[in-house]
């Protein structure tokens, strides 16, 4: 199942990392707004539009890691047959559980002090990827954002086996296909009042959208990207409608329904092409803070709570201070000894799958 090809990182997509940025500063103003207890009178009407505006920088997140991920896998298998199935959870492992781990870690000790209150079995929770199930006791405020974890990890333990060793996922149509039909069960699900298993569902199908657009033909990804710049407004601001307007009885169909290929078509649809785009999502700062966004939702969570007011936006510029040497010091050696792992083990496997051979041969 593993060979000795090392390590092939992806060309970076930059404007990727700068959605990456938008998509944290979405949940951030959420949680800020929304939550904090901050107090803004021209905003309150507005309050369930900035919510669902902070919901949508998950599902971009979902979006995009379900692209960038399984392009990776794709890629692999294309060059070599197959998918190093350790090594792709150990590059998984490092990149998720130390930045974690280290935040949880954090939050027991300031319950220790009584500066915050979270229980140990809360922080577990968190710590487990179970943050989405509906336990009684919940994840606590500060670890409750770790619900987008949960979904991504369960997705990421399951899909490359089914990359591996379902045809169906290997062609983008008959991907999508399923997708429509994962989408009709989600809508039915929640219409029968069984909103866990339709949410459950819906959070899928954005992880799904991305996973599968990294099957599309390349001439169809090439032309999504080379999208006109009118086109790219209009799914742009028919997001925005969307956010804005639709009733909130009909808001979680309208979501699992039309969010999916509208956030696909607005991420790798970005105009690059167009000079004063350029500018923006491939500022090399704005995309540098895109590539520190994990630790900066993580922290997030603990300066937005509702016990802060205006002191929130300077302990927000902590956090992204923080990001930045977590990033150099943490995240960044984690990933190469992820990267180095992952080698050692492809090249392990290999070695004693020739030594089976060689032994069959001989009988």
């Amino acid at each position: 199942m593993c060979n000795t090809h090392k390590e092939v990182v992806p060309a970076r997509i930059d404007y990727i990392d700068a959605w990456r940025f938008l998509a944290v500063v979405m949940v951030i103003q959420s949680h800020i707004f929304v939550y904090s207890g901050l107090k803004v009178p021209l905003l309150t009407p507005y309050l369930d539009q900035l919510d669902r505006l902070g919901e949508l920088g998950v599902l971009v997140f979902f979006v995009i890691s379900g692209f960038v991920i399984c392009s990776g896998l794709v890629a692999e298998k294309g060059r070599t047959g197959t998918i190093c199935l350790p090594a792709f959870y150990v590059r998984r492992f490092y990149r998720i559980i130390p930045p974690l781990w280290l935040y949880l870690s954090c939050l027991l000790l300031l319950n220790a002090t009584d500066m915050i209150e979270i229980s140990p079995q809360q922080a577990l929770t968190s710590a487990s990827f179970l943050c989405n199930m509906p336990f009684p006791d919940g994840c606590s405020w500060f670890a409750g954002h770790t619900w987008t974890l949960a979904y991504e990890e369960q997705f990421y333990l399951i899909f490359p086996l089914l990359i591996l060793f379902v045809p169906l996922i290997n062609n983008s149509l008959r991907f999508a296909l399923a997708i429509a039909g994962l989408t009709i069960a989600s809508v039915l699900l929640n219409r029968a009042g069984h909103l866990f298993f339709g949410e459950y569902f819906m959070y899928f199908i954005f992880l799904l959208i991305g996973c599968c657009s990294a099957l599309l033909p390349e001439n169809m990804i090439s032309r999504i990207r080379q999208m006109h710049i009118a086109v790219w407004l209009i799914v742009i601001a028919l997001l925005l409608i969307c956010i804005g307007y639709v009733p909130d009885g009909i808001e979680k169909q309208v979501k699992v329904i039309c969010y999916p290929v509208l956030i696909l078509l607005t991420v790798l649809g970005t105009p690059t092409q167009i000079k004063a785009i350029t500018l923006v999502f491939k500022n090399k700062q704005l995309c540098y803070l895109g590539r520190i966004s994990y630790t900066v939702y993580l922290w997030q969570e603990l300066v937005t709570g509702n016990y802060v007011g205006w002191l929130t936006f300077v302990y927000i510029a902590v956090v992204f201070g923080f990001a930045m040497i977590s990033y150099r010091y943490i995240e960044s050696p984690f990933q190469k000894m992820a990267t180095s792992m992952s080698n050692d083990l492809k090249a392990a496997a290999v070695a004693a799958s020739l030594t089976g051979y060689k032994q069959d041969r001989q009988y």
